[in-house]
């Protein structure tokens, strides 16, 4: 690990300390017991430490050096490490019933819900209540309100099956909150086949699988850090054996950093003729899982081990630059049409072929990305975003329009829920060029067949006659 590396482990890890002194200490000041502990835990310590050439000369030479001594003369840091320890300490500080009614959660009735249960389940803190007459849509309204007077954080609510008057809430301590700063590196990357990771939440690392989910679309305003989650996104699927390829219609500078992977295409053309080379790549993988009896690229890769073929990825930063028409004449609309087709057609069918598409754009409105695309893009992350219409068309909700202005702090939905997490500070200094590729094109081995056909006699080499290279051409699906 370089330098600036470590110093900035160093720097998120001490600022992660001396919030957990802060948050010590507001826990400490509403807990009485809490508040006696800590004098005498300074008193104490005070004694010890003035009496600490008495107590050392009872037991020790003088001038003997040990970790006994050590501890003898840094016993001042015991009271600020016990304040870190009342962060960590889990649990509530607030019965329940005095904190739904700081904040007058109850029913039309007056009736507060009641707590029947909690459970503790590693650094998450279940709480059960029975909850007559409050839905989880209530509960969801007031969810700042409850974890101010629960002092927690509210991971989500979640209703048994079974019934509708019971609610539980997944809290964590409000110590182990989101950081505002997570160094990235490699070790980071997750060890499953292919997950990618895009930062961390409450209850640990935010990750995708990409063979379940296969398309990505990350928004945000300028400033919000989506080019850099977009980035570190990108080089997780480089590190762990893609086929890259890059669009980006501003110049190319955000892919400049990784040039040495594969071309950054910059015009429209030739983004058109790429996507169509990947829906040919497509219909020839989905043709050969076919003859092959297996179902998708996993599958296959697993029963011809000797024969792999490759993942791909796309990645597109500002979308809006390749499909926005606003504006343009009905000659010029041509060519977005074509590329709008293409991406429709990949966004649909290409999970099984193991493509898959990694899109950023600052507003992902309708006259942008079609139904057609952005229905079929499951894993949706948005940064801050300036109102609730574009938290909308992201996410279905307005929550990324509540984001405060901290860099790299995203909302995230797959599937119905949404969460909150902060993404990695990648930087392009972590990147590492090499050869990481893992597999075969089709589409390259296409093109040693079609110069075959034009006279490439060298190439018959392989078949014991061009009957049977035709047999083996057929068995591959071209």
């Amino acid at each position: 690990m370089n330098q600036s590396k470590l110093d900035r482990q160093v720097e998120a890890g001490a600022e992660v300390f001396f919030r957990g002194v802060g948050n010590g200490v507001k826990k400490m000041v509403k807990n009485p017991n809490l508040i006696l502990v800590f004098i005498l835990v300074t008193l104490g310590c005070g004694v010890i430490f003035y009496l600490r050439d008495v107590i050392l000369g009872q037991f020790f030479s003088e001038g003997e050096f040990n970790v006994f001594t050590i501890a003898i003369h840094l016993i001042w840091i015991a009271p600020i490490l016990t304040l870190y320890g009342f962060s960590r300490m889990e649990g509530q500080t607030t019965d329940a019933a005095e904190a739904f009614a700081s904040i007058k959660f109850c029913n039309r009735q007056g009736q507060y819900p009641e707590q029947i249960g909690k459970e503790v389940d590693g650094k998450k803190v279940i709480l059960s209540f029975r909850s007559p007459g409050l839905t989880v849509t209530d509960w969801r309204s007031r969810k700042s309100e409850l974890e101010t007077a629960f002092d927690c954080n509210i991971v989500k609510f979640e209703v048994p099956p079974h019934t509708k008057q019971i609610i539980k809430m997944h809290t964590v301590p409000s110590s182990d909150g989101l950081s505002t700063n997570l160094p990235w590196s490699d070790r980071c990357i997750s060890d499953k086949e292919f997950v990618i990771v895009a930062g961390e939440d409450l209850l640990g690392p935010v990750e995708f699988n990409l063979d379940k989910y296969p398309h990505a679309l990350i928004a945000g305003v300028t400033g919000s850090g989506k080019s850099v989650a977009l980035r570190c996104l990108f080089w997780q699927c480089i590190y762990k054996g893609v086929k890259p390829y890059m669009i980006d219609f501003k110049g190319g500078i955000e892919f400049s950093a990784f040039e040495s992977f594969g071309e950054v295409i910059t015009r429209r053309q030739n983004a058109l003729d790429l996507l169509k080379d990947l829906n040919r790549e497509m219909m020839m993988r989905l043709d050969l899982f076919r003859h092959t009896g297996t179902k998708n690229l996993s599958e296959y890769n697993r029963k011809y081990p000797n024969d792999e073929l490759a993942r791909i990825v796309l990645v597109c930063d500002e979308i809006a630059e390749m499909l926005d028409k606003t504006g343009l004449q009905a000659a010029d609309k041509a060519i977005f049409y074509e590329i709008e087709k293409e991406m429709s057609s990949l966004a649909r069918l290409s999970r099984a072929a193991g493509i898959h598409m990694l899109l950023a754009t600052q507003r992902p409105d309708a006259k942008v990305i079609v139904g057609q695309i952005k229905n079929n893009l499951p894993i949706r992350i948005s940064g801050r975003m300036v109102d609730s219409q574009a938290s909308e068309m992201v996410l279905g909700n307005t929550k990324a329009a509540e984001l405060g202005d901290t860099l790299g702090r995203f909302m995230y939905s797959v599937g119905a829920d949404t969460w909150e997490f902060q993404a990695y500070n990648f930087q392009d200094s972590d990147i590492r060029p090499g050869n990481y590729q893992r597999g075969k094109m089709l589409l390259d081995e296409q093109e040693g067949l079609d110069a075959v056909r034009q006279g490439d006699e060298e190439y018959y080499d392989e078949y014991s006659s061009p009957k049977d290279f035709e047999t083996d051409n057929e068995y591959r699906g071209f």
